[in-house]
């Protein structure tokens, strides 16, 4: 018990005490609050001054008082034992106004020891008989005791309650008559057994104060009890301190879970492989992980409390560091970076961040850090980019290839086509001559198609196919696919039905992607159908999506495969012996061209032997109506006067093929097979149009036509490109070098004498 508590309890008894100092004048050094209420004098009026002088009647020696109390506390003195005085009676007129006259009185004088046995204080007990000055200390005690916030009870040697205070009659929620002269281990048996108990008994047997605080089960409760010997058997103040006792359990709680956070978190912080560290505010490690300690080759009693440049940091690396603690600090943000360092790992490359680390003001209290070893990830990605690179330079090489491959095999396409047109115009009576016509022609029109499609794809994959969108109608559309598809399906023998909406439906789309889907998709289902089946080309609206079906009665596809038969070059086993086979890039190219259109394409089949069915969803046009282009259809009639035209080639069959075809279509045609031959002929003839080549040895197409656009007289000849490089670079090459239209080899020549004969009215580049 802490001498607050006691000072505190002393002050409650209801007994009436005075301390002395054993000193020669007896000083008084504190006095019991019942005392001061008997006697009517405060304390601060006594404390401090002799007994004899502030007690008259004593110091006077009234009827012998003065000599029986001195002896009695002289005996005390010089025997170290307690000495009582008898009772008789004195005149008490000094010590209280309201209690005058001759009253009994009875003391007893009891012995304070020190360590050393010697007596350093005497208590000072005095018991009034009168009945005025017992009625005044009972109703002053009574008072006292009532007041007190904590229970105080008495019990007698026979262990029955003699008091109970109001507190502790609230606590025990009993009455004082309900409790006194009951014993008490009748009423509280749950007492026995308990710690309680072994209290209570020792100041009871051994005359002892005493203190507990322990859990009573059945009250549920905790209490706070102390114990002190009084004449007649013991007096205990008590309190529940329950609440408190939850709060300590709780706050214990609190400590252990934090405890066991921080455990786990130094747990969790020291298994990885990344540094963990806190800097405070003065740039001192107050934290590191064990992998940060092992870097260092330090211990954690080495390394808090040092800052950076002590532990071996490099100059310019600590003053960086302290630089940017300072900037956390003062901004309230994060700041990150990488930094090279030399430990017992060696020379590695960090990435590191610090965040602030705020207090529960919102003030910054401290810096944290995360730094993690990116040597061998550096060292991978360098790889990766490396990689990277090399595999641009193969792909920049393999367009490079086919750009030449196009352009090598379609400059001897285009004198077979031509020649095949030829003989076509030519009128011969023979069929096996126009069966050989027909042959070559089919078969040169697939070869292109067949590089347009690799092209076209590699452009898709490389994100450099641009769609030119307009308002195209349906019809249009599967009418142009369908010119493109029908010789195949004829030569098949195979049934094409053809549904679509009543009502007029526009796409914004680029009408020859959009046909080209299309023919790809009639195409693929003609060559994947055995002779004389039958294929289903369906368009028809739900929602905002326009829909095409493809169904044919073909070979059909295993479930795996209807979704792989969109990547490139891929090709599904088994079919290909029933099939025309192919490349593998017609429906690659389909699933681009859809994605380009914003659309959805899927296929859908019931397994091998069952057919396919192609579904391509787009979205429909927007409201805003835009004006409706016509569709580009092949073999359209030359319109218009005879023109002066200039052919210019290297490839001198292909130019003399295209002469010839332009001669009989009745134009006036000149030709060169070089580029300066082509100059030369031009400043010659002045021609109207000039058809020309763009790899050519001594001076390409694009040269040519710079030269020639310099010359005032042709600033109004048509040029036209008719090349085998057909990428988008070429096409845009060619547009700035001042040609006017960009044509790829081989070109129909139909189409060509459609250009020629009304420029305005196609479109620039095919």
């Amino acid at each position: 018990m802490s001498g607050i508590d006691i000072e505190r309890v002393f002050h409650s008894l209801p007994g009436l005490f005075i301390v002395l100092r054993a000193d020669p004048d007896f000083t008084i050094v504190d006095v019991s609050d019942a005392y001061l209420c008997a006697i009517g004098i405060a304390r601060d009026s006594i404390v401090g001054r002799p007994f004899f002088d502030v007690f008259a009647a004593i110091r006077n020696g009234h009827d012998g008082l003065s000599t029986n109390v001195r002896a009695s506390l002289q005996r005390v003195l010089a025997t170290g034992q307690a000495d009582a005085l008898p009772a008789g009676l004195y005149d008490v007129e000094l010590l209280s106004r309201a209690a005058a006259g001759a009253r009994g009185w009875s003391a007893l004088h009891v012995p304070v020891r020190s360590d050393a046995g010697e007596v350093t204080y005497i208590i000072h007990r005095v018991d009034p008989d009168g009945e005025h000055v017992r009625a005044s200390k009972n109703v002053c005690a009574a008072d006292i005791l009532e007041s007190i916030t904590e229970g105080i009870f008495s019990v007698d040697r026979n262990w029955r309650f003699t008091y109970v205070n109001r507190e502790g009659q609230n606590i025990l929620g009993r009455s004082h008559e309900d409790l006194v002269g009951k014993v008490m281990w009748d009423e509280y048996p749950g007492v026995i057994g308990t710690p309680f108990e072994n209290t209570y008994r020792n100041a009871m047997d051994a005359r002892q104060p005493g203190a507990v605080t322990a859990f009573y089960p059945d009250h549920d409760r905790w209490y706070e009890l102390r114990t002190y010997p009084a004449s007649d058997g013991i007096t205990a103040c008590f309190r529940n301190v329950s609440q408190q006792k939850l709060a300590e359990a709780e706050q214990n709680r609190i400590v252990n879970v934090s405890d066991q956070r921080r455990r786990m978190y130094e747990v969790a912080l020291s298994s990885t492989p990344d540094l963990v560290y806190v800097f405070d505010l003065e740039h001192r490690f107050v934290y590191a992980n064990e992998a940060l300690l092992k870097m260092w080759g330090k211990t954690a009693a080495e390394s808090y409390g040092k800052r950076l440049l002590e532990l071996g940091y490099e100059p310019w690396h600590a003053a960086m560091h302290d630089r940017e603690i300072d900037q956390v600090i003062a901004t309230r943000s994060a700041i990150r970076g990488e930094v090279p360092f030399t430990g017992t790992n060696g020379r590695r490359i960090y990435d590191y961040i610090f965040v602030p680390v705020f207090g529960s003001e919102g003030e910054v209290v401290a810096v944290a850090g995360t730094t993690r070893d990116i040597t061998d990830r550096q060292a991978a990605e360098q790889a990766i980019r490396e990689q990277a690179e090399q595999l641009q330079e193969l792909d920049r090489a393999k367009d490079a290839f086919l750009a030449t491959l196009a352009h090598e095999l379609r400059n001897p396409l285009a004198p077979i086509r031509h020649a095949a047109e030829i003989l076509a115009a030519l009128k011969i009576d023979d069929d096996r001559l126009v069966w050989a016509q027909q042959v070559i022609h089919r078969q040169v029109k697939h070869m292109a198609s067949l590089l347009d499609d690799l092209l076209n794809v590699a452009r898709i994959t490389q994100g450099k196919l641009e769609l030119r969108k307009e308002l195209v109608v349906l019809g249009s559309v599967v009418e142009t696919a369908l010119e493109s598809a029908r010789p195949l399906l004829e030569a098949k023998g195979h049934r094409l039905t053809v549904e679509l909406p009543t009502a007029s439906v526009a796409l914004e789309a680029d009408p020859l992607r959009l046909s080209q889907i299309l023919s790809n998709l009639l195409t693929n289902a003609a060559k994947y159908t055995d002779r004389g089946g039958k294929i289903d080309l369906r368009a028809y609206v739900e929602a905002d999506q326009l829909l095409f079906s493809i169904k044919d009665t073909g070979i059909g596809l295993p479930s795996w495969a209807l979704d792989k038969i969109f990547t490139m070059f891929s090709q599904v086993e088994g079919v290909g012996s029933r099939s025309e086979g192919g490349l593998g890039i017609g429906l690659a190219l389909v699933k681009g061209l859809v994605d380009l259109h914003g659309g959805h394409i899927e296929a859908r089949s019931e397994g091998p032997g069952k057919g396919s069915e192609f579904i391509v969803s787009l979205p429909l046009a927007p409201s805003v109506h835009l004006p409706v282009s016509e569709a580009l259809r092949d073999g359209i009639a030359p319109a218009g006067q005879s023109r002066k035209v200039l052919v210019a080639d290297d490839n001198k069959d292909a130019a003399d093929a295209l002469a010839m075809m332009l001669t009989m279509m009745g134009h006036d045609v000149v030709v060169a097979h070089h580029g300066l031959g082509a100059l030369r002929l031009a400043a010659e003839t002045r021609p109207e149009v000039a058809v020309l080549d763009i790899s050519m040895p001594d001076l390409s197409g694009y040269e040519v036509a710079r030269r020639l656009r310099s010359e005032p007289w042709a600033q109004r000849l048509l040029l036209i490109a008719l090349t085998g490089f057909g990428q988008d670079d070429d096409k845009r090459r060619a547009l700035e070098s001042g040609f006017d239209r960009h044509l790829t080899k081989p070109i129909d020549t139909a189409y060509l004498c459609s250009i020629i004969a009304d420029p305005s009215g196609v479109a620039k580049t095919q």
